[in-house]
């Protein structure tokens, strides 16, 4: 069963001033920490919905392989209008969704671990009595998210008796799920609790060569960008590369594979597209598969050697 998420992003209507996800906590930033306690926990694709000053944390966040979704009308629409926009582009693409805001950078991958344990169709974490971020929400329950036109979002939605009698709360030993991180002073004082720096954990990144390195997380990241899409020129833009670099890393990929990545049309009265070609599909879920299963392995190596570094 396979989980996405939604990070929210796009600086709606704040009493605070400060811009939330460039935050720093520890050494890193609350969007960049969220995003890698997810990716640690296996979770894939990751959604980020940005709006406010999008330019620049789209370049922040570009090699994390995550996919960015600018929401333009972020000053003028609600936090669940974003909500929507993530949900409606990543339905398809996973069996269960989390969502949450970048305002809670200090939660722990454990407690996302936890939360994917369950077969619930709607659940959330509880710390001491109080409910918490993420919410994870199966991907048939999308379309009723959707389609929701109460006043209050999707709070007021898992309050409905529809989804309050089939969602599961699930007690973790997190405060980080209810802690936001919304200033420097908020970031100051995380500094000092026990959340400061991420748990040291292993990073594995797999690469294939034949006479050259040609593929490797990158190119992943960028096929994987074209297939949601449907333009290379807009997954070029979504990881700040020219299209002269896409259009080279592409050809090298292929000379070295010996057959082309993928269908190209240009313009028309139906507008151009790029698609990866059924062979291409394979070799790029071959190499995500392999890549998951590398890093379990690389999981259970880690515990072996490092584990009392913990």
């Amino acid at each position: 069963m396979t989980t996405g998420a939604v990070i929210l992003a796009a600086g709606h209507k704040s009493s605070t001033t400060s811009f939330q996800p460039m935050l720093p906590v520890g050494d890193t930033t609350a969007v960049k920490r969220i995003i890698i306690t997810l990716q640690r926990a296996g979770v894939e694709p990751v959604v980020v919905i940005t709006g406010d000053r999008g330019e620049e944390l789209e370049k922040h966040i570009s090699k994390m392989r995550v996919v960015c979704l600018r929401n333009a009308e972020y000053a003028t629409t609600q936090l669940f209008d974003s909500i929507c926009m993530g949900l409606n582009y990543i339905e398809d693409l996973c069996d269960r969704v989390l969502v949450m805001p970048t305002k809670v950078p200090l939660l722990l991958s454990e407690t996302i671990e936890k939360i994917m344990e369950s077969e619930a169709p709607l659940c959330c974490p509880v710390y001491e009595g109080r409910r918490g971020h993420p919410v994870m929400i199966a991907a048939d329950w999308i379309p009723k998210i959707l389609n929701y036109q109460g006043e209050y979002g999707l709070r007021s939605f898992l309050r409905e008796p529809e989804a309050d009698v089939v969602l599961e709360e699930i007690p973790v030993d997190d405060r980080g799920i209810i802690q936001a991180v919304e200033t420097d002073e908020d970031c100051a004082m995380a500094m000092s609790g026990n959340h400061g720096k991420l748990p040291l954990h292993s990073r594995m990144s797999l690469y294939l060569e034949c006479d050259e390195v040609f593929f490797g997380p990158g190119i992943a990241q960028f096929l994987s960008l074209i297939d949601h899409t449907g333009s290379m020129q807009t997954a070029c833009k979504q990881m700040h590369m020219s299209y002269s670099k896409g259009w080279k890393i592409m050809k090298t990929a292929e000379r070295e594979l010996g057959y082309p990545l993928l269908i190209t049309q240009s313009g028309g009265a139906e507008g151009g597209f790029s698609q990866l070609t059924p062979k291409t599909k394979d070799f790029l879920n071959r190499f995500l598969q392999m890549e998951q299963e590398m890093n379990s392995h690389a999981s259970r190596l880690f515990e072996k050697y490092f584990g009392d570094e913990r």
